[in-house]
Order: structure tokens, then sequence, then C-alpha cells
């Protein structure tokens, strides 16, 4: 689980980090601003000591693009070895998180990143990430403020600091053989400038959450889905991909959200649709405006990082989180937001079925009925002209199926979702602009997508179903949702 955590952290951090040239050298840096079309770069200051303004120097970023920068606009740190440079580009890239004050304590571990100097060796990578641990903190010569142990190299200088969450901890500026001011730098040590120091010398947004433009990992979900004939048969299989993000919320737990297009669609199922309940109608269009929604049910894991604690009646950390009530789901949401920076909450009911359906007008995502083979329900019970099948009586881990075309997993089945919704007994008079529909005093809260325990006329993705907002039960959960990448 490290190994492949660490794996993860590598790929979220080349995102950010980028190789700095110069006239003089080379080093490294890491993407901290967004405004509008210019990102600024924090890195060491001795990466631009022997440039002088208006010679040429690039930003290279982790594609390949290579970005001129304006070396006499570079901010100098003066007496702290920092810098700061800016380059024009109208490609999104992400920005790091800056870690909050105290985020980082001795003995913790810590992930350097950069460019390594072409060495000798044809094995040497061109981009690192390598694990420390923090061996002391406090002020030094320089600005420096963090010990730590690392194998870095040199062109490392400039790059970042992590902790184990993916936070910018600080600038990483000088190793072993190296000298801050008269003393020399210990054997086996790295030392790095923390990023309080960068965000008051250079006044850096002082936040630990992604730059609203655009977040730290910015990247892009790919995904199969499959469509059926009324007998099950899969008569179609594609590969589609969708914007996506991640949150790392510690303890090895990621929470990947994907981004929704916004469009027009036709809410709640026709007269003529097998099974079709008279809460879901009258049909009507509505209009849904852009936004970001889990690729998966939350999971036991991502609940006990954020919670502390894990309700679920049968616990394995990969399936979604069951036993807690709408409350429980909307303090979730709060603390999420509170850790991230980003406003999460529970989807509309709109929103909800937009997303399920993913521009299809049948019954399921996947067309006209449903088999066990691609959602978790009570599959003793086929849907029109589908198949019987396995029952498995409890849920599965999250990714188990297909995704539909927008690149959600398990919208049907699995466990039943909480939407923002008071209930309504049918849609006279609901919003068409794909907000909540909510009734003050109304303490039945609506709920999505069947469960595992539910027949499939009930996993549609029209089937609308409520409970009281304490209620909880082994087969209801939820996925959550934030503002459009």
């Amino acid at each position: 689980m490290l190994a492949q955590n660490r794996r993860t952290l590598r790929a979220l951090a080349k995102k950010i980090t980028v190789r700095v040239v110069t006239q003089g050298t080379l080093g490294s840096g890491v993407l901290v601003q967004k405004r509008g079309n210019t990102y600024d770069v924090l890195t060491a200051g001795h990466v631009f000591k022997d440039t002088h303004p208006g010679e040429e120097a690039y930003v290279e970023t982790f594609d390949g693009q290579q970005h001129p920068i304006d070396t006499a606009a570079v901010q100098s740190g003066e007496h702290v070895d920092l810098a700061l440079a800016s380059f024009q580009s109208s490609t999104r890239y992400g920005v790091a998180k800056l870690a909050p004050p105290n985020a980082l304590g001795e003995l913790d571990e810590v992930f350097v990143a950069g460019f390594p100097l072409p060495g000798l060796a044809i094995t040497q990578p061109r981009y690192t990430i390598s694990p420390g641990q923090v061996t002391s903190i406090g002020p030094q010569a320089e600005g420096y403020g963090i010990a730590y142990t690392a194998v870095t190299q040199t062109g490392m200088s400039g790059g970042p600091v992590l902790n184990r969450a993916g936070q910018l901890t600080g600038i990483h500026g000088r190793a072993e053989g190296q000298r801050v001011g008269d003393v020399a730098v210990k054997s086996g040590f790295n030392l790095a400038i923390p990023i309080e120091t960068a965000i008051a010398l250079f006044a850096l947004q002082k936040t630990s959450a992604p730059s609203p433009d655009g977040p730290s990992t910015l990247d892009t979900s790919s995904f199969a889905y499959v469509q059926v004939n009324t007998q099950g048969q899969i008569v179609k299989q594609a590969q589609g991909t969708a914007p996506a993000f991640q949150e790392v919320l510690g303890n090895e737990v990621i929470l990947e959200m994907v981004g929704i297009p916004g469009g027009t669609f036709t809410m709640g199922a026709s007269p003529q649709e097998l099974n079709r309940e008279i809460g879901e109608g009258p049909q009507h269009q509505v209009t849904v405006p852009a936004f970001s929604m889990g690729k998966f049910e939350v999971t036991q894991a991502q609940w006990q990082a954020i919670m502390g604690s894990n309700p679920s009646r049968d616990k394995a950390l990969s399936r979604p989180v069951d036993n807690v009530s709408w409350e429980d789901a909307v303090a979730f949401c709060q603390r999420l937001s509170q850790q991230t920076g980003r406003d999460y909450r529970l989807p509309s009911e709109a929103e909800w079925e937009y997303a399920c359906r993913a521009g299809t007008t049948t019954p399921f995502h996947t067309g006209d009925t449903i088999t066990p083979e691609l959602a978790n329900y009570w599959g003793v019970y086929a849907y029109g002209e589908g198949p019987r099948g396995q029952y498995r009586k409890k849920t599965v881990s999250v990714g188990s199926f297909p995704a539909n075309a927008f690149g959600l997993h398990e919208m049907h089945g699995n466990v039943s979702e909480w939407c923002q919704d008071t209930w309504h007994t049918n849609y006279q008079g609901a919003p068409t602009d794909g907000k909540a529909w909510i009734e003050a005093g109304q303490s039945r809260r609506v709920l999505r997508g069947g469960s595992m325990s539910a027949t499939p006329s009930t996993c549609r993705s029209a089937y609308r179903s409520y409970n009281v907002s304490s209620f909880l039960t082994y087969d209801v959960g939820f996925r959550v949702v934030c503002s459009a990448l």
C-alpha cells in the first residue's frame, strides 16, 4: 500500500515540479500560484545567482513545454535563499497545495522532488522524488529551517519538499558537502526553507487548498463503458476520458473527482418506462451547470481518513461506507471542505440523475436493462428481458464494474446514495436549474441509485426513494460533489 502511495505521490508531485534552466546553472522549482495566464515558480535563490537580468532562462514543465521567463523580473529573497520567477502560458497546470503552519514535525516523512543533473549512469532519472525523514525544525542561516534525510543530487535545488498529504512544506536548497553561511551541512542531511518563509516573503496565497483556477493534481481519467441490448448482451464497448483531479486525504487515502460537463437533459421517467412510479414524473427539462463528482461512492477508507472511525457493517476499506445517515454525510462534507479548502457537498437530485444518465435516455446508463455482471443488486430478479444472476448479499469494492460515459462507477446498485434535496412526491414545481429542491422543516431526504439489496427496477436512473435524515442502514452511503474544474 505504501509503495502504491509513493507512486501516486510521485505522479502528483511531478505535475507541480519544474526544471529551471538559466545561463549559470540548472535547478528545480515548484508551481505555487496561478494569476490568469501567469504562473509563479518558487525555487532556491542560488539557482539564479549567476544569471544577470535580461539573460535567457526558461522553465520546463512536466509535459516537456519550455516557457521563457523574464529574468529581469525575478524576485530575490535577498538574505533568504529563495527566488520567485514567472512565466506565461494558456495551458492549465496545477499548483501546489501550500501547507498550513505547523503541518510538519520532527520524525515526519517527507518527499523531495526535482530534476537531477545528468550523471554518468545511463539510468540517471530525468525526474525523481526521494523519501526522507525530518530530523529537526528550527531557524538557520539564509532562511533555512527544516533538516531532513533524503537522497538528493545536484540539480534538485529549488524542488518541493512535500509531506505525506502532498502539501508543499518547504523548498529544498542544500545537501551534505555544501555550506550554509559558515556551517557545513552534516553528512547524510539536507536543508529546506519552510514554506511559511516563502509565503511571508512573496505574499503567496496562504492556503492548503488547490488554486481555484485548477486543482494541484489536475489530470485526466480514462475509463471503459458499455451498452447492452434488451437481453443484456453487450453490444458496445468504448473508451472514454474526462478531466479529473485527486485530493490526498492522508493515511495513504485519495479521493478521485471527475469533471461533469454542463448540459440540459430530460429528468424523470417516461410514462412508457417499465416499472415507472408516479413520483418519477412529470418529465421536465433541466439545465445543469458543470460540476465535479466523486468517481466512486465514498469509501470506508475515505470516511475513516476524514472522520476517524468506520461505522460500516462489514469492514473493508475499499468498499463504500455504509450505516451513515444524511446528517452524517453532510458532516463528512463539512470536514472534507475544511481540510481541503474546497466546497464539498452532496449532489442535488437533478445533478445525480444527470450524472447517472451520462447522456442516455434509457432506464439505465447501460441501456434498456442491467445485468449482475454490470452492477451489484438483487440479481435473482431481472429487468424486462434482461438476465437473472448472482445476488452477492454485500457491497463490493468501488470500481468493480464499468463506468458510465461520464466516468462514474457504481451509479446503479451497491449502496443507495443520499442527495441534498428534501422529498417531494413528484416533480410538479421542481426547479429547472439543477439546484437542490429544499423545503424548510422537511426531514425526509432523497436517496438515489438503488443498492446491493435492491431489485433492478429500483436501480434505474429515474428511480427515487427517501428516508428521514437520521436514518442509517447497511446499504446506504453517498458520493460527493464540488464546483467544476
